[in-house]
């Protein structure tokens, strides 16, 4: 028998930089020590597919080498920083046998140093980089840079009678590459002070010697820097003190050995503003083909942690950057985006979130407009996964972690949109429990029950919704799970300041839909966080759900909580026949270090006297097959063994 890989779960670091889209279509992220690789736009929707290993901290930032020219470019090899103080380099090995290429590392490399709110810029002379110019403006740290290659397309390449007619009577031009040459460079970079800049690299076509920077800030033209948004914001920007300057910089570099010297000049172009909170990412659409030439869209992807990701196109008549898409979170407790990008055709998006959770969306709109739809992306945790349970009949599972979350995992069987065959795969479809404290262990109890503990010393017990069983005969195929749906409670629901998911039940529906209907109810929402709705509540999934939906409408009713112990949980077991709960704590003396058990059929009553045999804390509990022995393992290096004895009474 050999075992294959049906399924990776993990999700992104919580770091700026620790997503890289290829020029292939492969995404690679850093995923807790990891990089894992990840095929967005694969329409099998496989989600993650390998994770590469070496790096001995988290990774924080990852980046694509490619080679080749303009639109020929190949991705040849992956860089990963870490904060192990290391570098690697992975090549992508060739497989002769059919299968999937591998990834290796073919290099380490030393570590890194600190940032400031500056930009520094560095040319190659003599076979090296040197610094050769720090651009100020930001007024705090400067989170990301990206360059682009500015190149007009066939399509403007000329200006028209008109608006020759038009300049020559005084006019203003009206073309937003007054200013841009063909092969100017332009640098973009955002920062924490919620700011989007623009510069534009230039050759200065005159002879070095007759050229001087004010000679260049002339030629360039208020224009350039001073945009509607830019003017409206000078008196907001005067007051914090942000600097907005349209000097010219000029760079003298050395091109050969002989000397020769080219000049260039380094200008403010533009201001882009419009986000409400740290600008974490910006990202230039890639290059593209335009009537068989090279050609760089004018489109800048900008993400914040004001949970929005904004799409910047210059305006064709005044050259004002404007902001003319926008997609992002709606709801939850999330504290926005870390980072988003295009994808290599321009036509799709991929953004990561605090929770390490993914968001794609593709743009099936046309030449009248963008129409940006969400798509489903991978998903998983972000902190170490403490315990794991299959449910009773290996229809689905779930974990649990450290980023205070329960997963459930199982099947999707769709249809693969490019082959036309149906496939399975797996994907999260629930988030049954959001806690406050961290999640150590879990336990089925029987096919649709859980229990669960955490650093709250309390063990949790859940039983699923009818959303969750209609969902999952949806999404898996087995309609024979309707047979029990009747009976549960609708969904559940997370009441404002509360820890507890309370029951939600068909006679309550109609309340809620009063409820929202009342003045006093839309006067309160400004108070709550978002909670499942009755719309949410009786919606049966057609897909895997994206992650607005799993944080606040996917929960399972708590119907019991055990109480007993006086430390943080360690681990849990439930007995196969469903009547047993055996769980223990962190132990600092000999008789805190006792299982304790719980009667299901009396109650959830605990018994009267923990299992003692350890001196230190129980690190496992796990019941036999037969339900006969409790087996037990501790931090005192011993393993005891309980025989379960029926009472002659």
């Amino acid at each position: 028998m050999e075992a294959t890989q049906e399924h990776i779960s993990v999700g992104c670091n919580r770091l700026t930089q620790a997503l890289a889209w290829g020029a292939d279509g492969l995404v690679a992220f850093g995923a807790h020590h990891s990089v894992a690789l990840y095929y967005p736009m694969d329409s099998a929707r496989r989600g993650v597919r390998a994770t590469l290993q070496g790096h001995t901290n988290r990774v924080n930032c990852v980046a694509f080498l490619n080679r080749g020219h303009e639109l020929a470019q190949k991705n040849v090899a992956i860089v990963s920083g870490s904060a192990d103080k290391t570098a690697r380099v992975w090549r992508k090995k060739m497989s002769t046998s059919g299968a999937e290429d591998k990834w290796v590392c073919s290099a380490v490399l030393e570590g890194h140093t600190g940032t400031d709110n500056r930009i520094s810029i560095y040319v190659m002379q003599s076979k090296q980089f040197d610094k050769v110019l720090s651009l100020q403006g930001h007024d705090n740290w400067v989170r990301s840079l990206d360059f682009a290659t500015f190149t007009k397309d066939s399509t403007n390449d000329t200006t028209t009678k008109q608006q020759q007619e038009h300049q020559q009577a005084g006019g203003k031009n009206t073309s937003h590459h007054h200013t841009l040459q063909d092969g100017d460079l332009l640098l973009a970079s955002g920062s924490q002070d919620k700011y989007i800049r623009i510069w534009r690299i230039s050759a200065v076509v005159d002879a070095p010697e007759e050229v001087s920077a004010e000679d260049v800030s002339a030629q360039a033209g208020s224009e350039a820097a001073l945009t509607q948004d830019m003017l409206k914001s000078l008196e907001e920007m005067s007051k914090s003190g942000t600097q907005l300057s349209t000097k010219a910089h000029i760079i003298d570099v050395n091109t050969d050995t002989a000397g020769e010297t080219k000049r260039f000049s380094v200008i403010f172009e533009a201001l882009l503003l419009g986000h409400d909170d740290w600008v974490y990412t910006i990202n230039w659409q890639p290059a593209t083909s335009l009537n068989g030439a090279y050609h760089q869209p004018m489109c800048l992807l900008s993400a914040s942690t004001d949970k929005s990701m904004m799409i910047w196109r210059p305006d064709e008549s005044t050259g004002v950057w404007v902001n003319n898409t926008q997609v992002g979170e709606v709801g939850g407790n999330t504290i926005g985006f870390y980072g988003g990008l295009f994808g290599p055709d321009g036509r799709w998006i991929l953004a990561y979130g605090y929770n390490g959770a993914f968001h794609i969306w593709k743009n099936e709109g046309n030449e009248i407009g963008d129409k940006w739809v969400p798509q489903v992306p991978a998903s998983g945790h972000y902190a170490s996964v403490q315990d794991l349970t299959w449910d009773p009949t290996q229809s689905y599972l779930i974990s649990v972690s450290l980023d205070q979350t329960a997963r459930l995992y199982s099947p999707w069987r769709h249809t693969d949109t490019a082959s036309n065959a149906l496939v399975s795969t797996w994907h999260e479809i629930a988030r049954p429990q959001i806690h406050g404290y961290d999640a150590q262990c879990i336990a089925f109890t029987d096919k649709w029950t859980f229990v669960s503990g955490s650093d709250e010393k309390v063990l949790r017990v859940f039983d699923a919704p009818q959303t969750f069983v209609r969902s999952l005969a949806a999404l898996s195929g087995d309609e024979t799970v309707l047979a029990e749906e009747s009976s549960r409670p609708v969904g559940a629901n997370l009441p404002a300041l509360g820890l507890s998911n309370k029951a939600v039940f068909e006679n309550d529906i109609a309340s809620m839909v009063e409820a929202q209907e009342s003045e006093e109810y839309l006067s309160q929402q400004a108070f709550v966080s978002t909670g499942a709705t009755p719309t949410s509540l009786v919606e049966t999934m057609s897909q895997p759900p994206f992650e607005e939906h799993l944080l606040q409408h996917t929960l399972w009713p708590e119907v019991e909580k055990l109480f007993g112990h006086g430390y943080e949980l360690m681990c849990v077991d439930g007995s196969h026949d469903h009547r047993w709960v055996a769980s223990a704590c962190k132990a600092h003396t000999p008789d805190q270090a006792g299982v304790r058990l719980f009667d299901i059929r009396n109650g959830w009553k605990q018994t009267a006297n923990p299992l003692q045999s350890h001196t230190l804390t129980v690190t496992k509990v796990k019941f036999s097959h037969s339900d006969r022995f409790l087996l037990s393992i501790s931090r005192d290096r011993l393993w005891s063994l309980f025989e379960r004895v029926e009472d002659a009474n």
